[in-house]
């Protein structure tokens, strides 16, 4: 028989004895009580979600979301990871100089990225700490050299939306309402997930300009007042079935499903393409799927997704090798691809092993174990964005125009960078695009001829980046009509080159080709 605490049974005898009016009474009393510690619990909760990571200045950084990360912007004053600790405090002197000096005539930049130290975050920390680096390179060229002019001066904020970008509203709402420190343009966003999506329509929607930086999702091709320095996913794919064909006429695709991951989707629907190509087919299908890992809202519910997808992937190997030779289209992050090459590490050893992937295998983690798997049997080729190598034969007396005003653009970029950060390594594109995506925005800026221009009047430049005004970027020249009513890719670069990389056994990439999007068509 339950025992029932003497506490308990005293008020229950009380309660039972009372007139039926006075029962209904204390029912109400106690339902009341305990509502209001409900609401007081929740109140709570939300109270130490926004409690204040560092609100000073133009640094306002708040607790957001179920693990209560640091979401928000600073001027460099507050350090979102240890790891960004040196180059953050380079930027917060220069931004010192550019408000002491120039008071009445600057505006800010805000380099807005998912950054987060969980592990299964798509972007590295390495690469929020190379795009930074190429962010504050730009701010810093600007601010001494003409770029389209020499004013208005450039204060670079550092933003975060969180992991994978999910707390993109509570970082939008910070810039918007950031009236005080001249916001005229936000560049990288860095991710093409659903959160980035959402954080680009809703600060376009309200005027501001957006420049993309490594964002390469064709669902971002038209989009009013926004811009990218990287080629669509459309012309990467391309430009990878290009380098393919000629050697594969048979294919395995491994997809994911995660729909909320428009890079990933963008990859499988261009990369499917491949069995458009005339006596080409793909003859296995290898699917996985990211979406609860992207969800995952607890420590421990990502560690579990993120075994969930490994394990998946791990079970591929067989049946890839069971279908050479074919070309292994991989349509899904850096970070997965890791996993397959580890997975052929003791499987189809008889056989070389081609990969071919998007512009996000630099998210990869360069750990010793990758590199002993890719001193193997096993290549991982992608199509990527930018490369230090890749302006390295513009030189020459056949060198195009293009191939001119890219290696002039990538010396301008390499000599600040380098005055800057000696000896720093330039391994992929990330330092060069976030470098690039600044600098448009910078541009934009100042062709408004203003000294302190609203977001809107920078906006309205957009389309001016392209002949007399094209942006000499790190990465090649960069041109935009901004073309949104009449055009379905008003937001991409015309006419941007991209490199063809391979991951080498060190795991730095090196340069396979050049391609151009004319002398890569599309297909399908």
């Amino acid at each position: 028989m339950r025992r029932v605490p003497r506490a308990l049974r005293t008020y229950e005898q009380w309660y039972g004895n009372l007139p039926r009016p006075m029962r209904a009474a204390v029912a109400a009393t106690v339902a009341l009580g305990l509502v209001a510690a409900l609401l007081g619990a929740v109140v709570a909760v939300d109270r130490v979600r926004h409690r204040p990571c560092m609100r000073s200045g133009a640094t306002t950084v708040t607790h957001e979301g179920a693990n209560g990360e640091c979401v928000g912007i600073t001027d460099g004053a507050y350090a979102f990871d240890p790891r960004m600790r040196g180059v953050e405090q380079r930027v917060r002197e220069e931004n010192r100089a550019v408000t002491r000096e120039h008071p009445k005539d600057y505006v800010s930049v805000v380099l807005l990225l998912p950054i987060s130290d969980h592990s299964g975050s798509i972007m590295s920390m390495a690469s929020i700490v190379e795009q930074v680096r190429g962010a504050y390179t730009a701010q810093y060229a600007a601010n001494r050299q003409s770029v389209e002019g020499v004013a208005p001066y450039i204060r670079l904020l550092i933003g975060s939306d969180g992991y994978q970008a999910n707390q993109w509203k509570a970082a939008t709402e910070t810039i918007e309402h950031a009236t005080a420190q001249h916001v005229a343009a936000v560049t990288g966003l860095g991710l093409s997930l659903d959160g980035t999506s959402r954080a680009v329509r809703e600060l376009t929607g309200r005027g501001i300009p957006v420049v993309g930086a490594t964002i390469t999702a064709d669902s971002f091709s038209n989009i009013r007042n926004f811009v990218r320095v990287a080629p669509s996913n459309q012309d990467n794919m391309a430009a990878a079935l290009s380098y393919v064909q000629a050697r594969y006429p048979r294919a395995v695709l491994v997809e994911d499903g995660n729909a909320g991951d428009s890079y990933d989707a963008t990859l499988v629907s261009g990369f499917r393409k491949f069995a458009a190509l005339p006596h080409h087919r793909i003859v296995d299908v290898e699917p996985f799927d990211t979406t609860r890992r992207d969800r995952a809202v607890s420590e421990s519910d990502q560690a579990d997704a993120e075994q969930e997808v490994a394990t998946r992937i791990s079970q591929m190997a067989l049946d890839i090798c069971a279908q050479q030779p074919a070309v292994v289209l991989f349509a899904g992050r850096g970070q997965d691809v890791g996993v397959l090459v580890h997975a052929f590490a003791t499987t189809c050893l008889d056989k070389r092993i081609e990969i071919v992937s998007g512009d996000d295998v630099p998210n990869l983690a360069i750990t010793p174990q990758l590199r002993r798997d890719l001193d193997g049997h096993v290549e991982v080729d992608y199509a990527g964005v930018a490369h230090p190598d890749e302006w390295a034969s513009a030189d020459g007396p056949g060198a195009t125009r293009d191939e001119q005003d890219g290696a002039r653009g990538f010396h301008a970029f390499d000599q600040t960078f380098q005055r800057l950060f000696p000896g720093g390594a330039l391994t992929d594109g990330n330092t060069m695009t976030a470098y690039d995506a600044t600098l448009t925005g910078v541009s934009a800026i100042r062709l408004t001829e203003q000294r302190q221009p609203p977001a809107e009047a920078v906006a309205g430049e957009l389309g001016a980046l392209q002949g007399a005004h094209q942006v000499l970027g790190a990465s090649g020249p960069i041109r935009f009509t901004a073309n949104y009513q009449t055009s379905r890719t008003g937001s991409d670069p015309v006419g941007k080159a991209g490199p063809i990389l391979r991951l080498g056994p060190d795991g730095s990439p090196r340069v396979l080709r050049v391609t151009w999007p004319s002398a890569a068509p599309p297909v399908g």
